[in-house]
């Protein structure tokens, strides 16, 4: 970014084939857009970059700067278009279940059989209900936090909260998942397909 800040132009095709696609996977998780107006959305995030590059400090990571613009342009989009749609972090998806698997968890393993793999399926499908039911501000710290891996301190700086909004925003996400998952009855499903 400091490379493109003076002038090197290569240097932005570097920014936006490394960050590219994470954006735009925020984009479409955040706003519901259709592939052809998340990358419209994408372009106009980058287009922002350009126009804001001197305004950015070099002491700042260069992710988190992005990512506050691009939760602030789909903010913006989502009103434009009048688009408004876990006791613990580490609580485990089945509260029946003792040492039950985190939901993220689920998702993230690959090391699992047939069966297993079409309850994972089953898994995002519920996941991608889930996170498009959640208030706005419980989405976009979901989405940051368990798809984009970012850090709790870049979050928080991103959003403009306080540190304890953003866990406390994770932890009402997670609720409103859990919920989803009970009211499916997958746990249910669970526990006939384990034989309990």
């Amino acid at each position: 970014m400091q490379k493109f800040q003076n002038g090197d132009e290569g240097s932005f095709d570097l920014l936006l084939g490394r960050h590219g696609a994470g954006v735009l996977r925020f984009i479409v998780r955040m706003t519901g857009a259709e592939k052809a107006q998340a990358e419209d959305l994408l372009q106009e995030i980058f287009m922002k970059v350009i126009e804001r590059r001197k305004k950015y400090d070099p002491g700042q990571k260069f992710s988190t700067w992005l990512y506050s613009i691009a939760r602030n342009h789909c903010i913006d989009y989502l009103r434009t278009e009048s688009y408004r749609r876990h006791s613990s972090l580490d609580a485990p998806v089945s509260v029946e279940e003792e040492g039950g698997a985190v939901v993220i968890d689920l998702v993230r393993s690959g090391d699992r059989d047939q069966e297993e793999r079409a309850f994972d399926l089953e898994v995002k499908e519920l996941i991608d209900i889930g996170v498009k039911g959640l208030k706005e501000e419980f989405r976009e710290v979901f989405l940051l936090r368990e798809v984009e891996g970012l850090s709790f301190e870049e979050i928080s700086v991103i959003t403009e909260s306080p540190l304890g909004t953003v866990k406390s925003r994770l932890r009402y996400a997670y609720k409103g998942l859990r919920q989803v998952f009970t009211e499916s009855g997958y746990f249910e499903e669970r526990q006939k397909a384990k034989g309990v």
